[in-house]
């Protein structure tokens, strides 16, 4: 992992600065595109100087790194909430609050990824291989809990690796065409629907029971992905 440039020995400040500059820097990149800000039109925005900013980094490419790393970060977060929340539980409570809680994070960090889609190619392949592996461990973690559930007798699945990677799309839809979707569904409805649409795909539940199952769970603990999102 390369180490970016800072004149603070202030290890915390460094870090709550850098998740300041990284969360600003993607909403401003969104909006103009990363070859279209400079480092000067950055500080504005953060309301710092210049040479504020440079206490930081070391380059504009700097932030690219920072923003890399943070996304990754971000994602072996969420998966030690999971497996710390959801290991006590059936699989089909887990893959409900699994698709639910992934998607709300998706929602909350949908600067983060659209923008990596966008300059995934013209990426290092280093840095490539840094998002790579984030998405890798992500897809993993679905696997193992789809694998669990077709053991334990409460999934039916041919081939597990397509049906995580499908989980991973459903959240990069809503993310990528958020500006379409949001006409016709909220993000709890999306959710909701996506979910019926997975469990009608791996389970041998009616849609009825299925309907009632997504109820049941969804209402049952609200307060699980806010408090994962609150802390990632």
């Amino acid at each position: 992992m390369r180490k970016v440039r800072t004149f603070s020995n202030d290890k915390e400040l460094v870090s709550q600065r850098r998740d300041h500059i990284v969360k600003v820097a993607t909403s401003l990149i969104a909006k103009k595109g990363y070859n279209r800000i400079n480092t000067s039109e950055l500080a504005t925005a953060l309301g710092m100087s210049t040479g504020g900013l440079y206490h930081y980094i070391g380059s504009k490419e700097d932030i690219l790194y920072l923003i890399i790393n943070f996304t990754s970060d971000l994602t072996s977060q969420v998966l030690e909430k999971f497996s710390a929340y959801l290991k006590d539980v059936t699989p089909i409570v887990a893959i409900i609050e699994s698709v639910r809680i992934y998607l709300e994070t998706i929602d909350n960090y949908r600067d983060f990824h659209n923008f990596l889609n966008h300059v995934m190619l013209s990426l290092s392949i280093n840095d490539r291989k840094i998002i790579y592996q984030a998405e890798s461990r992500v897809v993993e973690y679905f696997e193992n809990l789809l694998s669990s559930g077709v053991e334990k007798g409460e999934f039916e699945i041919q081939d597990v690796k397509i049906v995580a990677h499908n989980i991973i799309a459903i959240a990069h839809t809503w993310a990528n065409r958020g500006w379409y979707l949001k006409r016709y569904y909220t993000l709890e409805r999306y959710i909701k629907e996506e979910i019926a649409i997975l469990l009608q795909q791996i389970t041998k539940l009616s849609p009825k029971s299925i309907e009632k199952t997504i109820a049941r769970y969804y209402s049952q603990d609200s307060k699980t992905s806010e408090l994962l999102l609150e802390d990632a």
